[in-house]
């Protein structure tokens, strides 16, 4: 079973996403809203796949995926955000993001992105 953290403000968001991917059986999660808590969890854990919003309130998703990359985990990070901003999204990959995806995402698309970010 993979180990997955979902980051995103948005509770229900993060609800959402536990409900759909607890029911495919694949994964294990840990949610986080907060986004001041993500180093010292990442500090304690590891993951297999991070899926990481980038608009929160006091640590942006490109400040936490910078600092994922400094470390050097191989932990695959996928952008899951309602900013459809090209910028951002180049920022994003080249900090190393394995896929950037807009909300609403197609579930059909997140589980195949989930499934090439676990065999890379």
């Amino acid at each position: 079973m993979k180990k997955i953290l979902i980051m995103d403000d948005d509770v229900a968001m993060t609800n959402y996403l536990k409900v759909f991917l607890t029911q495919t059986g694949l994964f294990d999660m840990v949610v986080v809203n907060d986004s001041r808590q993500v180093a010292d969890l990442l500090a304690r854990e590891a993951f297999d796949i991070i899926l990481l919003d980038m608009v929160m309130p006091n640590v942006s998703g490109l400040d936490i995926l910078s600092d994922i990359r400094t470390k050097g985990t191989d932990t695959q990070v996928v952008v899951l955000t309602g900013i459809s901003d090209v910028d951002l999204a180049v920022n994003a990959m080249k900090l190393g993001a394995f896929d950037y995806l807009i909300k609403p995402v197609d579930e059909e698309k997140l589980l195949e992105v989930l499934h090439n970010a676990t065999n890379c």
